[in-house]
């Protein structure tokens, strides 16, 4: 008994110390496994900080928790993180785990996780990191026996997450803000309830660059049936709330195979006005519990049908506002007489085929009225369509009505529109069967926002035919910048019902452009390093549903640190595109005709391609300006004067909006006759070795070179100029590592050269020798690495020369005494042969005679 207590003891003590040493002693190997298996299977970059394992802390159940999990993208997304989390959870029931039959997963804790989704507009998704399986196996699978492996989860949470989708391919945006998830339920029954509690901060959601719901707070409460062999989730009790609107589901939602179908209906619950103003930032954000309202407020819809890459459901939404008004209660005016009677359907099919019918929209704002109605019938094949829009509103009384803080916006617009016809009328050019008329006016309006420039649009005056929208005056300014337009708006309905492109054409002029102001570039002088924040890209992005003709005059142009004056040309944006056409200006002290575009079709580096006639740009100018010309080629901060150069220029640009070295596509002609090189390196060095001063500080003439960059590498063509007063001759190259192989030849008197090279001919001491200076070295540390000569090239020629006669003496001596030495061998030969011949007859009448 006694062995017996000790063998017991001594197991107990064993099974006490594995529970603690077992989860350290695998741990390194286990997250070397989990990582190196995630990696395989993952065109992306799996980390975690920690991975801790407890069979202690959940006794009698396992715990395992992954710390600081981060998933990173490859190529295109090498610099997005996919998913991270501070912690992943994992409570599980240790029997059940051993059994391996039905897995317990007590809880899974997500902590703080942050999702970024972004597809591309080419429809490259970030979220696609699943490597394909190359196997080639066919398996057979039983269909006929269910598995006994089951997961039995009984809760899931997510605590703080946040989630971004940016779908540029769909131009749709949605953001998600500390949002808390949980879900509870038991997996293993065929048929189970399922609770489910969402609650998020703030949803946003854009649309075509229009948000629909901003920073809304959101929670959804549901007791859901799940019919999990037939994948069908009953909604049973569940309430959804956007803000103060408060909405029930009655439905389902099945997904036996790829199709979904969708049988959902909902409505507002206990519904009041005050509920559909809370979707309203301006109003919800500013003491929304003490604004007064009264009226009616109703909002019902559905969705039913099949949900598929080819078919949308059928939906529908009823909007219903009667007799409202609202006013806050410290402003001295409201607005009333709030009136919407607004129904959406859609049939079930491509999506394609819409009906908007808005019967009613109208308001008094300060005792101003404005009404609207319109029917507008979407099909595949066309697009019938009928409304109006009149009144007034005086932006001046917004302050009396909505408290605005960071804000304050005057004016007034006026409308009076009408429009009636089929779509394919104006698109075949039949305006007289489509009938559009009316004006639209603004003045004296006057924006100021935070953190902004201030908006004044003097004056704008619209007048609206079929054919177009003619802008006849259109005069604002924004901040210290001014635009005014006159011209045609083209194509206005297909735009706005079909999403076809915005066309116009357009006289602009200005008398001053502050591009750093609009940019919202801020000086580094006055910017505070500690209360710098991080600020988004400097691409400037050109938009890709518009196509704009701009017949452009501008007197001032700020951008930067340059300033351009008289620019005169065409300017078309189309097509994410910005060209130029033959647009004049001045600038760096010269002038300069451009051709060409600035491309932001792909958006992580828009692409630059230009063709220039520079005319006398001041080099200290340039080189202040552009910093990739000084990286290229440095010494141009030690000339000073004016040049003039006929050049192409490609390159794609970075996020700052420089151009990108490596892509750099450039060739054409620099030429000048007015350049001085001071306090220059290599010609400070070129001076001591030739004792020649006058390359210290040179004077450059005649200047002509002929170039071309090649992804970043410079050529120079050898050229003639003067420098310092004499003939030179220079050409080479620079790699875009910046390294230096160049060549300037020079005339040096006899006496300095002979000091340069090796050796010299013999002659006159008095005549000047061609000496070449080999540049080697980098752009910033250039250095002379020898000198050459042509004329020691001729001398080594001579030398040469003499060589080779030396050996044609050699050979021809060589061959006389070959010739002589085999006559003489054949002589020896032939007697030998003679000698030879006599012995035989000799032996053979010896033996003769012997035989005999």
């Amino acid at each position: 008994m006694k062995k017996l207590l000790k063998i017991l003891a001594v197991l107990l003590v064993l099974i006490i110390a594995s529970l603690f040493i077992l989860p350290i002693a695998f741990k390194s190997k286990i997250i070397e496994a989990v990582q190196e298996e995630a990696n395989n299977n993952l065109n992306a970059k799996l980390k975690f900080a920690d991975l801790n394992l407890s069979l202690i802390s959940n006794f009698p159940n396992i715990s395992a928790e992954l710390e600081d999990l981060t998933i990173v993208g490859v190529d295109t997304f090498a610099t997005d993180t996919l998913v991270g989390f501070k912690s992943l959870k994992a409570t599980l029931d240790l029997m059940s785990v051993i059994s391996g039959t039905e897995i317990k997963v007590k809880e899974l804790i997500l902590n703080k996780p942050n999702v970024n989704v972004k597809i591309l507009e080419n429809g490259l998704a970030n979220y696609d990191i699943a490597k394909e399986d190359t196997t080639n196996t066919e398996t057979e699978i039983d269909t006929t026996s269910s598995s006994n492996f089951k997961i039995n989860l009984d809760k899931f949470e997510i605590i703080d997450g946040n989630i971004t989708y940016d779908d540029l391919e769909g131009n749709m945006f949605a953001n998600i803000e500390n949002m808390n998830f949980t879900l509870s339920g038991d997996a293993t029954e065929t048929i189970t309830n399922l609770d489910m509690n969402l609650l998020i901060d703030a949803l946003t959601v854009k649309y075509d660059g229009i948000k629909y719901i901003n920073k809304a707070k959101t929670t959804f409460k549901s007791d859901m049936q799940a019919d999990l062999e037939k994948s069908k989730y009953t909604f049973k009790e569940n309430t959804f709330k956007l803000n103060e609107v408060n909405l029930g589901f009655d439905g389902f939602v099945e997904m036996p195979t790829d199709d979904i179908n969708i049988d959902i209906k909902f409505k507002t619950k206990d519904a009041k006005f005050k509920d559909v103003l809370s979707l309203i930032p301006a109003v919800y954000m500013t003491d929304f519990e003490d604004v007064k309202t009264s009226g009616k407020f109703n909002m019902d819809g559905y969705v039913k049908g099949i949900f598929n890459d080819k078919n949308m459901p059928a939906y529908g939404i009823n909007l219903l506002v009667m007799n409202a008004k609202f006013q806050y209660p410290d402003l001295p005016k409201s607005v009333n007489d709030i009136n919407v009677n607004m129904k959406v359907d859609a049939k079930e099919g491509s999506g394609d085929d819409i009906t908007i019918d808005i019967k009613k929209a109208s308001m008094t704002m300060a005792n101003n009225p404005f009404k609207m109605s319109t029917l507008i019938k979407m099909t595949a094949a066309d697009v019938d369509m009928g409304g109006n829009v009149k009144g007034k509103l005086d932006f001046n009384s917004i302050k009396d009505i909505v408290p605005l803080e960071d804000m304050k916006i005057s004016g007034i617009m006026t409308a009076d529109m009408s429009f009636k016809g089929k779509l394919s009328d104006i698109e075949n050019e039949n305006y007289e069967k489509f009938d559009a008329k009316g004006s639209m006016q603004v003045e004296k309006m006057g924006i100021i926002m935070a953190d902004m420039p201030k908006i004044n649009i003097n004056s704008a005056d619209m007048s609206f035919a079929p054919q177009y929208v003619d802008l006849r005056k259109f005069d604002m300014t924004l901040g210290k910048s001014d635009f005014h337009l006159i011209g045609k708006i083209d194509n206005l309905f297909s735009y706005v019902f079909k999403d076809e492109l915005l066309k116009g054409t357009f006289n602009f002029t200005s008398k001053y452009i502050d591009v750093d102001e609009l940019m919202g570039t801020v000086d580094e002088e006055t910017e505070s390093s500690e209360n710098a924040e991080s600020t988004e890209d400097g691409i400037v992005e050109i938009p890709g549903n518009i196509d704009f003709v701009l017949n452009s005059t501008i007197d001032k142009i700020k951008y930067d640190n340059i300033n351009i004056t008289n620019a005169k040309g065409k300017i078309i944006i189309k097509d994410s595109k910005l060209d130029m056409q033959g647009l004049n200006m001045d600038m760096l002290g010269g002038s300069i005709v451009m051709s060409g575009s600035y491309d932001t079709k792909n958006k992580e580096n828009p692409l630059a391609d230009f063709n220039m006639k520079i005319n006398n740009f001041n080099i200290a100018e340039v080189s202040k300006t552009f910093l990739s010309v000084k990286k290229i080629a440095p010494i141009i901060e030690n000339c000073m004067g004016d040049f003039s150069a006929d050049m192409s220029f490609k390159s794609l640009l970075d996020k700052e909006m420089m151009p990108v070295v490596e892509s750099i596509m450039s060739s054409g002609d620099i030429n000048s006759n007015n350049i001085t090189i001071k306090d220059s390196k290599i010609f400070n060095l070129l001076a001591s070795k030739t004792k020649q001063n006058k390359f210290k500080s040179p004077r450059v003439e005649s200047l002509n070179l002929k170039y071309f960059i090649d992804k970043g590498n410079l050529n120079i063509d050898p050229t003639d100029f003067k420098i310092a007063g004499s003939k030179v001759t220079f050409g080479g190259t620079q790699s875009v590592d910046q390294k230096l192989d160049f060549n300037l030849g020079m005339l040096l008197p006899k006496n300095v050269a002979g000091n340069l090279l090796s050796k010299l001919p013999i002659g006159n001491s008095d005549e000047d020798v061609d000496v070449t200076a080999r540049i080697g070295g980098t752009a910033e540390d250039p250095k002379i690495v020898g000198f050459t000569s042509s004329v020691t090239d001729i001398l080594k020629d001579d030398v040469q020369e003499k060589v080779d006669d030396a050996k044609d003496k050699v050979n021809a001596e060589s061959k006389k005494i070959l010739d002589d030495a085999q006559k003489q061998a054949d002589k020896i030969i032939k007697t030998a042969e003679e000698q030879a011949d006599n012995i035989r007859k000799e032996a053979k009448k010896a033996g003769d005679k012997l035989i005999k």
